[in-house]
C-alpha cells in the first residue's frame, strides 16, 4: 500500500493571474494498493463525489497506473472554492498511484504529470513543490514569503466552478492595464518577501480577472474590504473565488479572522492557516 498527500493552494494573488500561487496547510491524502478492479472510497470531510469521469483522484491514477488500484481518499480541501482542490487531488492521486506501481518520482517529474492533468500550472506547482511559487513558460520559480505574514482565509458556503468563472475574464486588455498589472506584480513579489505594508498596498487592485469575477459575486468584494478594514495588509481573490486570501501580521490575525467570521453571518468559515512548505509527500 502506498500513501501520498498534497496541499491546497491559493492562486493568482491579485496581479499574478495564472502565474503565482501559495500552498496552504489543508491537504488531500490518498492511499492506493494494487487490486483486481478500480475502486475509490472517500472518507474525508470534503469528498469528491462526482461521477467517475469527474473524480480527479481516480482520473490521475488511471492516467499513470499500469494496474487497477483500490484507493482511499481523505480530502480536507474545500471543493469549487478557489483553493486548488483539483490540483491537490491530481497531485496526491498521481503520486500515490505511481508509488503503488513501484515508482517514486522527483518533484520535477511529478510536476510534469500534474501540469498536464490539471491545466493550471500555478496551482500544480504549489501543490507539488509547496511554498510561494510562480510559473513562467513552464519554469517554476520559488519565492520567499515573509514569516510576519499569516494567511487568513474566507471560504463562503457557495461554490464557483473555475470553468464558469473563467468565461467572464476578458481575452484582451488595454496596454495601460497590462503595464499597471506588471507594476503591481513587481510590488506583490517584493511585498510578500519583505512583509512591507507600504509595498503591498501598491500591489492591490488587480484590473484583469478580479473585477469581472467579483461582479458576479459582489458579496465577496465586501469581504475583501472587511479584511483590510480589520487590519489585513493584503487581500485578494483566492483562485477564481469565491474564497478570499488575506494576509495579516500575527498580532492582527485574530482580529481579521473575527471580523470576517462576523461578516459571513454563519454562511461560510474564516480560517487562519499556515503556508505549506513541503508540497507533495
Amino acid at each position: 500500500m502506498s500513501t501520498a498527500s498534497a496541499p491546497a493552494s491559493s492562486a493568482n494573488l491579485g496581479p499574478g493571474f495564472d502565474t503565482m500561487a501559495l500552498a496552504l496547510d489543508l491537504r488531500c491524502r490518498v492511499t492506493a494498493e494494487v487490486a483486481g478492479s478500480w475502486s475509490t472510497r472517500h472518507i474525508g470531510p470534503e469528498p469528491y463525489l462526482g461521477d467517475e469521469d469527474n473524480d480527479a483522484v481516480l482520473a490521475a491514477a488511471r492516467a499513470v497506473s499500469d494496474r487497477p488500484l483500490r484507493m482511499e481518499i481523505a480530502n480536507h480541501v474545500p471543493l469549487c472554492s478557489g483553493l486548488g482542490s483539483s490540483a491537490a487531488a491530481f497531485t496526491a492521486g498521481t503520486l500515490a498511484a505511481l508509488r503503488a506501481n513501484g515508482k517514486d518520482p522527483t518533484h520535477d517529474e511529478l510536476f510534469q504529470y500534474v501540469k498536464y492533468l490539471e491545466g493550471h500550472p500555478d496551482n500544480a506547482a504549489a501543490a507539488v513543490y509547496g511554498g510561494l511559487v510562480s510559473v513562467a513558460e513552464g519554469w517554476v520559480v520559488h519565492h520567499s514569503l515573509s514569516p510576519d505574514l499569516v494567511p487568513v482565509l474566507v471560504v463562503p458556503d457557495f461554490e464557483v466552478r473555475t470553468s464558469d468563472s473563467r468565461k467572464v475574464v476578458p481575452d484582451c486588455v488595454p496596454l495601460e492595464v497590462a503595464v499597471r498589472t506588471l507594476g503591481r506584480l513587481t510590488a506583490l513579489i517584493e511585498g510578500l518577501r519583505t512583509g512591507s505594508e507600504e509595498i503591498l498596498d501598491n500591489a492591490r487592485g488587480d484590473e484583469i480577472h478580479e473585477p469581472p469575477r467579483l461582479a458576479t459575486y459582489p458579496e465577496t468584494a465586501r469581504l475583501m474590504e472587511v479584511a483590510l478594514e480589520a487590519g489585513a495588509v493584503y487581500a485578494c481573490l483566492s483562485g477564481a473565488g469565491p474564497s478570499i486570501l488575506s494576509l495579516a501580521r500575527r498580532d492582527h490575525m485574530s482580529t481579521v479572522q473575527d471580523a470576517l467570521a462576523d461578516a459571513l453571518r454563519g454562511e461560510g468559515k474564516a480560517m487562519v492557516l499556515a503556508p505549506d512548505v513541503t508540497g507533495a509527500g
